[in-house]
């Protein structure tokens, strides 16, 4: 036996370093973060040895466990809602929210997402918010309150029939303007009537998902790597749920349209799905390419308070990382509102850019367009628009149309284009309108009434006709390609809400053909028959097209595209056919050739019919797809070699590690500062707020209790008055009856005279006539008359005397009301005094020496009645017969008149009272 010699030895040397190697990198390739902890923990098992590629496609995907959870290797065991709806009587299972990445905090928010960890147990039940967007933005200020992360929205929604197996996958991509919207817009009710899966996909909108410095903080597009990420894990995964990942149709609404035309133009998606539909939307469409990208990051920043966008730009990164999510959403809402009345170069940060450090478009989507169709990877699609897609887009400028004054159609024109078109193009599209669009009278008599039909065609035309026509004139031959308008006009609109500033009516406007595909929004679910009937015609050919690649088996109803304009199915109210066949997609106006430089394209006949010649575009050789499978390890040959190196390597890995956990953790830490902080200023500010509230409302009280007790002592002083009148009148009308008594008792005092002095004159004539014997008999008479007269006069004193005591008590008890009603009025201002806030005028407080005390009334009473006594007296009127004299003639006399001097001493209770009133009226 020879004993190796140096050469041998040396390349059994290389040839164990070589294997050594190899090992070493396989063993480096760790996907799943529960492996890559477990291997730097020490306690990493390696799995199985994969299938190898020719037995992958035998392998049939697991049965669900009895638990009932759907087992997905990598994800976890998926729980989701068994029997959600019943269709046709089959029923429909739901996961919902399910997570296929993850967001950063911080900068990350802009920056492509990292793969969701495996969870043991998904919960799949209920739908996840929508990714953050300015009409939510009160929705993110709560839950940034309650301390949860609102940028962890990244998932999908999965419906699929109970038992399914291998069935065709419908991935949906909601749109619109890609600043709002979710995946909760696609719902299974019409869809799933057919055997099909269903998966609608939650991803970053506005700035969050397109802002960019085309640098790797800041790249741009991002919300084409969220949808690469999940189709990746549709790819992976749908087989659980009973779908095929080798029929996947991707559909897109509008805007989501244009992400999913990119998505099948990038290298570096297109190997994801197999066939395309595009709703009123395509990569081409000029109002959703921000051709400025770093003028609308500058704009942002000023408008967020951030260091301008300059050369050096870590501190406007600094910056964006501090802000909160719903501060970044409602900088971008002033952004819009701010710059969309400047027109379509000023409108930025929700829209694709070109040259993205991601890669996904390193090239203006025609060029794509062109170097796909060159080398033949453009998908099979289904491409169309609604008759009146660019309405919702014009109607949000309208304003600016209504407001020209002017005779000159340009003038409407170019507002038009400023709002539509890219500055290059507006000369090409305004000749272009003049010869094609509008009339001759229409040119002569202008307002925005007559051209407003036209702009909305034009509009039309640049957004939505125009992009499919370029999308498809360099693939129809190579690629089936199915155009369709969608121009019914059902009972619903998909923006009804939004309303039509428009003067006349809109057929169908951008996104109605998907009310008819999904019962959203809940107002347009419940349809009529006659829509009901579309919505099945529409839904069997969508689900045909994603089942058999041809969307109706009839050729004749609606055959492929032979040249760029068509032919083309239209969807019509016809009363004889909904469905009808064109030949010109861009209604009889053959476009512009805008992307010469990508397109070199002639018209060689003067209708439909063209030539197309296309130049040599860069190769982008395809990349054959082969499904992620987890990573398999061999066990190396231990030597202490390679130990060490491992140690080494693991060692490092670890102080990695655990430096990002510290980077982590400080982040964490600075943003639950910055939360807390938050929450303080925003408790100090609802304290304050309540402050101020409460204040201001213990002012309003305190006016409201002032007013109240104004108008309460007010209403006291009327009452007060009004009982001053009641009283005086009363007390007039008692003067008045004594007047009246007392005079009814001098003309029967007067009256008793004179009879008794015609008795007298009758008694002497008598005496004369009668004899002596007769005198005592007159004399006995006259004693008893005197007595009569005695008695009458003492009753009558005795009358006079109850009546005149009655009314002393009358005006006493009168007098104590009066003064029990001053004091408790006093009471009341006092009390009013000392609970008003509010200076009183003094100077209007009545005099209280104004008013005659009691004192005053009893000593005026005292004197009335004693003058009365005097007046009055029986005694005195019978003394007064005896003693008359031709002086007192005026007392004797009872219709004499009263004494002035008398009327108006001071004692006087009559001229008391008429002094009294004086002083009440004169305050």
């Amino acid at each position: 036996m020879e004993l190796p010699t140096a050469k041998s030895q040396l390349l059994w040397q290389l040839l164990l370093l070589l294997v050594l190697g190899a090992c070493h990198a396989q063993f480096d390739e760790v996907h799943e973060d529960s492996e890559r902890e477990a291997w730097l923990h020490g306690v990493f098992t390696p799995q199985p040895l994969r299938a190898a590629p020719w037995e992958v496609d035998a392998v049939t995907p697991p049965p669900p466990p009895p638990s009932g959870g759907v087992h997905v290797p990598g994800v976890g065991q998926v729980f989701g809602l068994r029997g959600y709806q019943f269709i046709k009587n089959r029923p429909i299972d739901a996961f919902l929210g399910i997570r296929y990445a993850q967001v950063s905090s911080g900068l990350g928010r802009f920056q492509p997402a990292r793969a969701a960890p495996y969870q043991p147990i998904v919960n799949a039940t209920q739908s996840s918010p929508n990714c953050a967007q300015f009409p939510e933005v009160q929705r993110l200020q709560v839950a940034e309150a309650r301390g949860e992360n609102v940028d962890d929205c990244l998932t999908l929604d999965v419906y699929a029939p109970a038992g399914a197996r291998e069935l065709p996958v419908l991935v949906f991509v909601h749109g619109e303007m890609l600043f709002d919207g979710g995946a909760e817009e696609a719902q299974p009710d019409y869809l799933l009537e057919h055997d099909v899966i269903l998966v609608s996909v939650n991803y970053r909108l506005a700035p969050f998902g397109f802002l960019a410095a085309l640098t790797q903080e800041l790249p741009g597009n991002v919300a084409l790597s969220d949808l690469q990420q999940a189709l990746e894990w549709v790819q992976r995964n749908i087989r659980y749920f009973g779908g095929s990942s080798n029929q996947i149709t991707v559909i897109g609404q509008a805007g989501g349209a244009t992400l999913a035309h990119a998505l099948s133009l990038s290298p570096k998606t297109q190997h994801l799905f197999q066939q395309l539909i595009l709703q009123s939307g395509t990569a081409l469409n000029p109002y959703l390419i921000d051709e400025r990208p770093l003028e609308t990051l500058a704009t942002f920043a000023q408008l967020a308070r951030c260091p301008s966008a300059g050369r050096n730009l870590s501190p406007l990164y600094e910056c964006l990382s501090r802000l909160r999510t719903s501060e970044l959403a409602s900088i971008f809402e002033q952004l819009l509102l701010q710059n969309e009345p400047r027109g379509l170069s000023a409108l930025g940060g929700f829209k694709l850019v070109v040259g993205d450090s991601l890669g996904y478009l390193p090239e203006h989507p025609a060029a794509l367009v062109a170097s796909n169709s060159a080398n033949n990877t453009l998908k099979p699609a289904v491409i169309g628009a609604t008759k009146d897609a660019s309405a919702f887009i014009v109607s949000r400028f309208y304003d600016q149309i209504q407001r020209l004054q002017s005779q000159n159609i340009s003038d409407y024109i170019n507002v038009v284009l400023r709002h539509t078109a890219p500055p290059q193009q507006h000369k090409i599209w305004h000749d272009l309108a003049i010869r094609e669009i509008f009339t001759p009278e229409q040119l002569r008599y202008v307002n925005a009434r007559s051209v407003s039909q036209g702009l909305v065609e034009l509009s039309n035309l640049i957004l939505y006709r125009a992009p499919v026509v370029y999308s498809i004139r360099s693939s129809y031959k190579k690629n089936p390609t199915y155009l369709y308008t969608f121009d019914y006009r059902g009972e619903f609109h998909r923006f009804a809400h939004f309303g039509n500033p428009l003067p006349f009516g809109v057929d169908a406007s951008l996104s109605d053909d998907s009310v008819y595909l999904f019962p959203y929004p809940k107002d347009a679910s419940n349809l009529n028959p006659q829509d009901k009937s579309l919505a099945r015609a529409l839904v069997a050919m969508w689900v045909s097209f994603a089942q058999n690649g041809i969307p109706n088996q009839n050729s004749n109803v609606w055959p492929k595209a032979t040249s760029e304009y068509g032919p083309f199915l239209r969807f019509t109210n016809s009363r004889l056919s909904i469905l009808e066949l064109d030949q010109h997609f861009g209604e009889s106006i053959n476009v512009p050739n805008i992307y010469a430089q990508y397109f070199n394209t002639t018209n060689s006949t003067s209708t439909t019919t063209t030539t197309t010649t296309t130049t040599r575009r860069p190769y982008y050789p395809e990349q054959p797809y082969r499904p992620p499978q987890q990573p398999q390890y061999r066990q190396p040959a231990f030597n202490d070699y390679y130990a060490g190196e491992q140690e080494v390597r693991r060692q490092q890995l670890l102080r990695e590690q655990q430096e990002r956990d510290l980077k982590l953790s400080e982040q964490q830490e600075r943003e639950q500062q910055q939360q807390e902080e938050l929450l303080r200023e925003e408790e100090e500010r609802q304290r304050e707020q309540q402050q101020r509230e409460t204040e201001l409302q213990r002012e309003l009280q305190q006016r409201a209790q002032f007013e109240r007790e104004q108008r309460q002592r007010e209403q006291q002083q009327r009452e007060y008055e009004a009982r001053q009148h009641v009283d005086e009148d009363e007390q007039d009308e008692r003067e008045l009856q004594q007047r009246e008594y007392e005079l009814r008792l001098q003309q029967e005092r007067q009256q008793e005279r004179e009879q008794q002095e015609r008795e007298q004159t009758d008694r002497e004539q008598q005496a004369h006539l009668l004899p002596m014997d007769s005198e005592e008999q007159r004399l006995q008479q006259e004693r008893e008359e005197q007595e009569r007269a005695q008695e009458e006069r003492e009753q009558e004193s005795r009358e006079q005397h109850e009546r005149e005591q009655q009314q002393r008590e009358q005006l006493e008890r009168e007098q104590q009301e009066r003064e029990q009603q001053e004091r408790e009025q006093q009471e009341r201002e006092q009390q009013g005094r000392g609970e008003q806030t509010y200076a009183t005028n003094e100077e209007n407080a009545p005099d209280p020496s104004a008013y005659p005390s009691y004192e005053d009334y009893v000593k005026a009473y005292t004197l009335w009645v004693e003058e009365l006594s005097s007046l009055y007296n029986p005694e005195s009127f019978a003394s007064a017969e005896q003693e008359a004299s031709p002086d007192d003639e005026l007392a004797n006399d009872r219709y004499a008149q009263p004494d002035e001097n008398q009327l108006y001493s001071d004692n006087n209770p009559q001229r008391i009272k008429l002094m009294r009133r004086y002083q009440r009226f004169s305050f």
